[in-house]
């Protein structure tokens, strides 16, 4: 067994693209994130026609994880076309590690793509805690790959630094930095995350608008934006999200291809 891990590649047959909005971004990432958890994957990054995931484990189990993944996709994308070979090569040592882990989340770059600015599809806005659902990769990150850096991750956005914003210019903004920080397309619906966005974007927007306006904003009834409005604040970590969100977004100019020196 090799105790480092294994880099693996996932791409269709027809090399069609995995994704081609950020709704279906949001929803790659759900897949990767619900599918991995049992096992201790470290990063991953789709470059618009492939996937590629670091994970902890031998050549056998990184394989289940791989089929697995494919299988997610397929039923939320139906690409119509089947999965090819699944890639995988193991970690020669800790700065193969490291250079791997770096190397997924930088798939726009070497690929050029302008499609994915915030990079949605790999797991940097999760380790820079701009996303909830990858948040346990952040201590597991610290630990087995120590040499990565915040400047790691700020370099991938061709940033040098990330602040929970105060100030925005427009309701919209607030709402797609909630729909980023919990991987969601929209506010319809009463899953847990859609709750929890909700009850960030009304609490952001405060006063600024009518109650009705909110309620139109974030797709649901003027009684549960009252209600939120009188409850508690949002939880810390899903308020900080939404602020690296919105401050991510005022940063990266998506118009601009960035390299990442390291």
């Amino acid at each position: 067994m090799n105790e480092l891990g294994t880099h693996t590649r996932i791409r269709l047959d027809s090399d069609r693209l995995l994704h081609s909005s950020a709704a279906q971004r949001r929803s790659l990432a759900r897949s990767v994130h619900k599918i991995a958890r049992p096992w201790p994957y470290l990063a991953f990054g789709c470059a618009g026609t492939h996937l590629h995931l670091s994970v902890k484990s031998d050549h056998r189990e990184a394989g289940e994880l791989a089929r697995r993944l494919e299988i997610s996709l397929q039923r939320r994308q139906d690409y119509g076309t089947p999965f090819l070979k699944v890639h995988r090569l193991p970690f020669r040592d800790q700065r193969h590690v490291f250079s791997s882990v770096l190397y997924d989340m930088r798939q726009r770059e070497h690929h050029d793509l302008a499609a994915d600015p915030f990079l949605e599809a790999t797991s940097a806005p999760d380790l820079l805690g701009a996303r909830l659902l990858g948040a346990h990769l952040i201590p597991r990150v610290g630990e087995l790959v120590p040499e990565l850096r915040r400047r790691h991750l700020l370099a991938l956005y061709g940033i040098d630094d990330l602040r929970e914003a105060e100030v925005w210019d427009r309701p919209a903004d607030v709402i797609e930095a909630a729909l980023a920080a919990f991987a969601l397309a929209d506010l319809r619906g009463s899953t847990i995350d859609v709750r929890n966005a909700r009850q960030v974007v009304v609490y952001l927007l405060g006063a600024e608008l009518s109650a009705r306006e909110v309620a139109s904003l974030v797709h649901c009834s003027l009684r549960t934006v009252e209600r939120l409005r009188a409850v508690a604040p949002p939880h810390p970590a899903h308020l900080r999200a939404v602020r690296l969100q919105l401050d991510l977004r005022a940063r990266v100019n998506p118009g601009v291809d960035r390299g990442v020196v390291v």
